[in-house]
């Protein structure tokens, strides 16, 4: 069950990352930043992770919860930058 949800969130990464870029070359704002520093280090802690099928643990947590963890956090992230530049007096 949780190998499905891991799958799921790698696709909607995937999808928000092209979704993201495209934004990125169409508007160019001080919110973008702030976002994009976040987004390149999660993707990197994401690289450099050990794969979902092996059963290590990292900091006492199952290498697949983390990796779901910071997909999650990606794509808040992601759709926070989206709503932010879509409305001009948006949050920051």
């Amino acid at each position: 069950m949780i190998h499905i949800v891991e799958s799921i969130m790698r696709i909607v990464f995937i999808v928000l990352t092209f979704v993201w870029a495209g934004k990125i070359l169409i508007f160019r704002t001080d919110k973008q930043i702030v976002i994009n520093p976040i987004l390149m280090i999660i993707a990197a802690i994401l690289a450099i992770m050990p794969s979902a099928g092996t059963s290590a643990l990292v900091f006492g947590f199952s290498v697949i919860k983390i990796r779901i963890f910071l997909y999650t956090i990606y794509s808040l992230l992601i759709l926070f930058g989206l709503y932010s530049i879509r409305k001009r007096n948006a949050l920051f």
